[in-house]
């Protein structure tokens, strides 16, 4: 008998308090100089620990949590770890294409073809759902159907591919190849990246094939993964030096299939140890501090790892949470949980006040000061939310913001159609709402709002899952 998958009541809320406040301060900072500068991203070189510098590393937190239950739930049910490594290959390209397309402008590709840029957006949000979305299982025609979809999918995808333009960036190589130009997207520093790409997009359909051997399957499959690796590696130019989709800085989707690639990967074939994973902390922690103080300028870490190991050290910190949570889930346990989670909380906090006299707190600069206080502040939240949620079971208070934890990927997509719906229809917000406290309050309430939507679309049958 298959086991029941384990959910954990305050994971879901954390990850959807984070998501509630990632929406929010995303919707800020028009409102400029008119609400309090702390609630804005510092600059690069301002030493402060906004609200909006807060909830990214959360986020990346919540990641690492959700990590060992989800792994330890497909051992469940039989999953071998060479079928769950294929599962994190599939969602990590997932994350990078949405990623991938979330960051390109579409306003030159969109005035050549004489239609606004919003549209294009929108479009590739459709295909998003049509791609991922939780179809209901189906058999015969529906099942056709719901293929047919995925793969319109990716044709309008490649359509906005291969019909997309933007200026080169310095340094990008180009190769001639009959009447265009080819080369790598964004430069040789991405080429380990476009590897693991590689490896993740081929890997998984040789895998899949050797499993059932049907090949019209292997060939959609190939087909797909061609595209995939299109979408990555290659660039066209025309006579105007314009050139194709590149990655660039991955955008936040791009940054959390990183993160959760090296995260996940490690921790699949560490099979629940702490030392391992606590070694891993250790190891993304220095290769961040190393990044600090410019001994890895020269190595061009960032072109291996995104973010110098910042983002996969925090991940990892939740990741080190959960697994202590799972050794002690009980109620009798939870002051041994809760003291483990002090210390460490009081532990990143010495650490944070220790690094802030040789490094300021930025999250620009991906400073160790930023990730030990982040560390920090996300344990001592965890305690709380898990004493509140899970021990004195008051999970029912949050049944109001549940969708932004359990359908986040959702959550995270809508505003940007929102946004290009503001621009298409020139909707303009009532003039209180523009500035201060009335700003405030219609961020709150377009977070909130954003949250009921995900929640109808569910309804419906809509949701993104990779």
């Amino acid at each position: 008998m298959k086991n029941q998958a384990i959910r954990i009541a305050s994971i879901d809320i954390f990850r959807a308090l984070t998501m509630l406040l990632m929406i929010f301060v995303n919707d800020i900072p028009a409102l400029g100089d008119t609400v309090p500068h702390w609630l804005h991203h510092a600059t690069k070189n301002e030493d402060m620990l906004g609200l909006s510098d807060i909830v990214f590393p959360c986020f990346l937190f919540c990641v690492g949590l959700s990590i060992p239950f989800a792994v330890n739930n497909r051992i469940g049910k039989g999953d071998s770890r060479l079928q769950i490594f294929v599962h994190t290959a599939q969602r990590t390209v997932a994350l990078l294409t949405m990623g991938l397309f979330s960051m390109n402008d579409f306003t030159a590709t969109a005035n050549t073809i004489g239609i606004a840029p919003e549209w294009l957006k929108i479009l590739s949000v459709v295909a998003f759902f049509m791609i991922w979305n939780v179809y209901p299982h189906a058999e015969k025609t529906v099942k056709k159907i719901f293929s047919t979809l995925q793969t319109c999918g990716w044709i309008i995808l490649a359509t906005l591919a291969l019909i997309f333009t933007g200026k080169p960036a310095n340094g990008e190589s180009q190769i001639a190849s009959g009447f265009i130009s080819v080369g790598f997207s964004g430069g040789a520093q991405y080429i380990f990246q476009y590897l693991i790409i590689a490896i993740c997009t081929f890997g998984t359909i040789t895998v899949k094939f050797l499993r059932n051997r049907n090949k019209f399957k292997l060939l959609i499959n190939t087909l797909i993964s061609i595209t995939i690796f299109y979408l990555f590696l290659f660039k066209g130019a025309n006579a105007d030096g314009l050139v194709g989709l590149r990655p660039g800085w991955w955008q936040i989707l791009g940054l959390i299939g990183w993160t959760y690639f090296y995260t996940a990967v490690i921790f699949i074939f560490t099979k629940n140890k702490f030392l391992p994973n606590i070694i891993a902390w250790i190891f993304f922690t220095l290769l961040c501090i190393a990044a600090n103080t410019g001994l890895a300028a020269d190595t061009g870490i960032a072109g291996f790892i995104p973010g110098n190991g910042s983002f996969q050290s925090l991940a990892f910190a939740g990741l080190i949470a959960s697994l202590l949570m799972q050794n002690n889930q009980s109620k009798q346990n939870f002051g041994k949980l809760c003291s483990s989670y002090f210390a460490v909380a009081v532990l990143m906090f010495a650490a944070a006040t220790v690094a802030h006299k040789y490094f300021i707190i930025s999250k620009l600069q991906e400073t160790c000061t930023w990730i030990f206080y982040c560390i920090s502040i996300s344990f001592a939240l965890l305690i709380f939310i898990y004493w509140l949620t899970d021990i004195k079971n008051k999970k029912a208070w949050f049944d109001i913001i549940k969708p932004a934890g359990t359908s986040t990927l959702t959550c995270y997509i809508i505003p940007s159609v929102w946004y290009s719906v503001v621009s298409l229809a020139a909707i303009i917000y009532p003039e209180f709402t523009r500035s201060g406290v009335g700003g405030l309050i219609k961020s709150i309430a377009f977070a909130f709002a954003v949250t009921g939507a995900t929640w109808i679309l569910g309804k419906m049958k809509i949701k993104l899952k990779i």
